[in-house]
């Protein structure tokens, strides 16, 4: 191969690479597009520890240890009670195409203040007229969250009543920002979609 069609293998080759390069980043910035488009609800509320107490498992108070009821009331009396509150966002694809997204940002607000915020750098897709959901844990207070209840009935609350924690009564905002990566570069939407209970 003489040198003038090297270079012309060399433009063409460089040319296609560019080509289905800038066709995979609009795709991606489409299904972005849709993902921002889809209907976010709250499916589901969990407290899944409570200071370092795995709850998840327990359906009844009674069930808790000593031990594990004397930490969450030396916890009770230092007016900080650390626990991870895990909430289940639902998306609907009203659309025909697919919505697809690496990852988002995300902020949870407590009476429109900014309480605490975080990243989920895990796809999430949602297929063409379907729904699909996606999961956001958070460390909170929980006596900040809910500071008119005493422990017992704050475990009352979140160990046999726990799917049932209604957040509209805490007025609560999820705020998420969708982003997806292509290589080394990340493209963000533009904004925050808030979602509320």
């Amino acid at each position: 191969m003489n040198k003038k069609y090297s270079v012309l293998y060399l433009i063409k080759t460089f040319v296609l690479v560019y080509f289905f390069s800038s066709c995979s980043i609009l795709k991606q910035g489409q299904e972005l597009k849709t993902f921002t488009y889809c209907d976010f609800s709250v499916k589901d509320v969990n407290i899944i520890s409570i200071a370092g107490v795995n709850v998840a498992g327990y359906d009844k108070v009674q069930e808790l240890s000593m031990n594990d009821y004397l930490q969450l009331a030396k916890k009770a009396f230092s007016s900080d009670i650390p626990s991870e509150l895990e909430i289940e966002i639902n998306a609907k694809n009203n659309a025909e195409k697919r919505a697809y997204i690496s990852g988002l940002d995300w902020q949870l607000y407590f009476m429109d203040d900014l309480y605490t915020e975080g990243v989920i750098s895990e796809p999430v897709e949602v297929l063409p007229k379907q729904s699909s959901s996606f999961k956001v844990v958070a460390t909170v207070n929980l006596l900040k969250i809910l500071h008119s209840k005493s422990l017992p009935e704050l475990l009352k609350l979140v160990i046999e009543k726990n799917s049932s924690i209604d957040l509209s009564e805490l007025d609560v905002t999820l705020k998420v920002k969708p982003w997806y990566q292509s290589g080394s570069n990340i493209k963000t939407y533009p904004g925050y979609i808030s979602i509320k209970p």
